[in-house]
């Protein structure tokens, strides 16, 4: 358990402190609904009515006497859901990673929902060429981004990430060519990325291939994510773009495995 997950946050309004209750048992798998009473100062019928709301939106699992993280899959699922959750951190860290990216480029953009938010501000790069796998995401191109170039990668389609994962994606994306690819991923373990799918896992690690310049956007919470499917190694990206809410001491661990640049990204 970490301090962070010791502070005691009262008076917050329903849909904040429902974000937070969904962040906790992200990185602790299982709360009780008596922990949560005493951490948010609110009754029993508040937090039960609140992890009513969050089991019917698909974001944690009811359990007797309290809340569960989902299954693998599901904890993945609907790309809804994930885009709203520490929305601040991802723009801040998409922001920063799309200062790497220059006129004229091939980019290669993930499903994730952090590099999503990069299409905003790549909208006025000129000559620009995104390719990616994500359906969510060509349709983010074509409505804030229609003049950038887009190639769909496309396979079997899994409705809960809106995307095309697979060999049939990996196959057209080893015909492609990129000067940059933007990843992010579930967890990091000990230097190394995993993911809880093998299909997602199988897609971030072509993307990896095709591309001259690899960058990771990484934010706290991968550090106590699940999965057990390899992407990659640290060792493999030439820049990593990261939260400065990870700490000192995960940031001198970055850079043990790693040579990439580090660009540490302040946070809201």
């Amino acid at each position: 358990m970490t301090a962070a997950d010791d502070e005691v946050t009262p008076g917050l309004p329903a849909g904040k402190r429902r974000d937070e209750i969904a962040g906790l048992v992200e990185r602790r798998s299982v709360v009780r609904v008596e922990e949560l009473v005493e951490r948010f100062g609110v009754s029993r019928m508040t937090i039960h009515r609140d992890l009513d709301a969050l089991s019917a939106d698909g974001r944690v699992q009811r359990m007797r006497g309290g809340v569960r993280r989902l299954a693998p899959r599901l904890a993945e699922a609907d790309i809804r859901l994930r885009r709203t959750l520490r929305t601040p951190v991802k723009q801040a860290l998409a922001a920063r990673a799309a200062e790497l990216v220059r006129d004229g480029d091939v980019i290669v953009l993930d499903d994730s929902s952090t590099v999503a938010q990069m299409v905003p501000a790549l909208a006025s790069r000129r000559n620009l060429t995104v390719v990616t796998h994500s359906l969510a995401l060509m349709r983010d191109v074509a409505d804030l981004a229609p003049d950038l170039s887009l190639i769909g990668l496309g396979g079997d389609y899994f409705p809960q990430t809106d995307s095309f994962l697979g060999l049939g994606v990996a196959r057209q994306a080893a015909e492609l060519r990129a000067d940059t690819v933007f990843v992010a991923t579930t967890a990091l373990v000990g230097g190394v990325l995993y993911h809880p799918d093998y299909d997602a896992a199988v897609t971030k690690r072509t993307l990896l291939d095709i591309a001259d310049r690899k960058v990771l956007l990484l934010d706290s919470t991968r550090f106590d994510g699940h999965g057990h499917y390899q992407v990659a190694a640290l060792s493999v990206f030439n820049d990593i773009v990261v939260e400065d809410g990870v700490g000192a001491d995960r940031i001198e661990s970055l850079r043990s495995h790693t040579s990439a640049h580090l660009h540490i990204v302040g946070c809201p």
